[in-house]
């Protein structure tokens, strides 16, 4: 709680750190000489004003500290090296070969080791990684409960990777890792109640409730592409049929531009990219997009209403599309947000980066060391007391066996 204070409001005094905690000053007074101990903490000058003995300053120490954040996909992973304040310090991007979970872990620790060693930090200096992937993840365990894309069912990832890089290691959605780094550094940072949705591949949600990401009671919280929005037969990834996923999302766009292309013989795009670049000169690929938007609009408007946010933000490599789709969803909002809604909420496009999703999964270990306990539901990341990670690959395999 006085690490968390003093990242946010520092460089401050024992006092307010007292005040703003809730704590005696005889408490804080005894923590803050630990966490200087511990390098997470210096003193600054103190500031000169009226009479008597100006008190002494405390900010965090963001460079002392590092944190690793790998974002995870089907053919590749993104790794960056932060400082504790979640600037990028590193950056390396690995090839996947293969998918099985034995394989993602092992190449997963050759990218810490590489980022490490192309940054010059220290590993002893790391105080954890951080993994962001597509799926249903059980954040408190580690454990991927199903990933889709990768295959993977009740695999404890987060197990696999500790035992490689021998630091903590959390595992998230990356859309609730993404809104992490909203959350962090990003729109989201004055911002205590917010969503955020990704549209690429798949329609990804993360919710932010009173300044914390809701996962639900198993870390299944999010799964906004699997609601079913239509009749349509078209099956998606999860074996349902009509789910927003399996009618927005950037493959099934793509099938239907390439039917369209050769219906009206019209050159075909073989990627998202190319179809969003077509869609200006291009009236049907125009009117697909359109229809997309009109379709996620509608979606939104449902969980705007449902949730009051006051800020939505709009991210995924679908942005890119432009304002084809992005005006059709704003057209939809104006009609299917309650009217008591409108105007309570801003709406942000954020186009971003592999490296931003991954400064995200970093901002998972970030999130982990300064949270307070007591708005925390998942094990923390490290017995402050005894100054070493918690055993995380024993419970998680004691769960795994049951």
């Amino acid at each position: 709680m006085v690490l968390g204070v003093v990242r946010e409001r520092g460089p401050v005094s024992k006092a307010d750190i007292a005040r703003e905690t809730g704590l005696s000053q005889a408490t804080v007074g005894a923590i803050v000489p630990l966490l200087i101990e511990r390098g997470l903490v210096s003193e600054s000058a103190p500031v000169v004003s009226g009479v008597g003995r100006p008190p002494t300053l405390l900010e965090l120490d963001h460079d002392f500290y590092n944190v690793v954040g790998l974002k995870l996909m089907e053919d590749h992973i993104v790794a960056v090296v932060t400082d504790l304040e979640a600037q990028t310090l590193g950056q390396c991007e690995l090839p996947l070969s293969n998918i099985d979970p034995e394989s993602v872990a092992t190449t997963a620790g050759a990218a810490v080791d590489h980022l490490l060693q192309i940054s010059g930090l220290g590993h002893k200096r790391i105080l954890g990684v951080g993994i962001g992937m597509a799926g249903v993840i059980d954040t408190s365990l580690g454990i991927c409960r199903s990933s889709p894309f990768l295959g993977w069912q009740d695999v404890p990832i987060a197990a696999l990777v500790e035992g490689r890089v021998g630091v903590p290691v959390r595992v998230d959605n990356d859309t609730n890792t993404l809104a992490l780094a909203e959350r962090w550094f990003g729109v989201g940072q004055k911002s205590d109640d917010f969503i955020l949705v990704t549209l690429g591949r798949g329609v990804g949600l993360s919710v932010v409730v009173g300044g914390s990401v809701y996962r639900g009671a198993h870390g299944g919280a999010g799964e906004f592409g699997h609601t079913v929005m239509s009749d349509g037969d078209a099956p998606c990834s999860c074996g349902n049929r009509g789910c927003l996923e399996a009618t927005i999302g950037e493959p099934a766009l793509l099938r239907r531009a390439q039917d369209l292309a050769q219906e009206h013989k019209i050159q075909k795009p073989t990627t998202a990219a190319e179809l969003y670049a077509a869609a200006p000169d291009e009236q049907v690929f125009s009117d697909l997009l359109a229809g997309a938007g009109t379709l996620l609009g509608r979606a939104l408007g449902n969980l705007i209403n449902l949730l009051a946010p006051e800020l939505v933000v709009l991210s995924g490599e679908g942005v890119d599309a432009g304002e084809q789709l992005l005006g059709a969803v704003n057209a939809e909002l104006a009609v299917h947000a309650h009217e008591g809604l409108r105007g309570s909420y801003e709406l942000v496009v954020e186009p971003l980066s592999d490296e931003a999703w991954a400064r995200g999964a970093a901002s998972l270990v970030l999130d982990a060391v300064f949270e307070s306990p007591t708005r925390s539901r998942s094990t923390p990341l490290w017995d402050w007391d005894n100054w070493q990670p918690t055993e995380l690959k024993e419970r998680t395999m004691k769960e795994m066996s049951r």
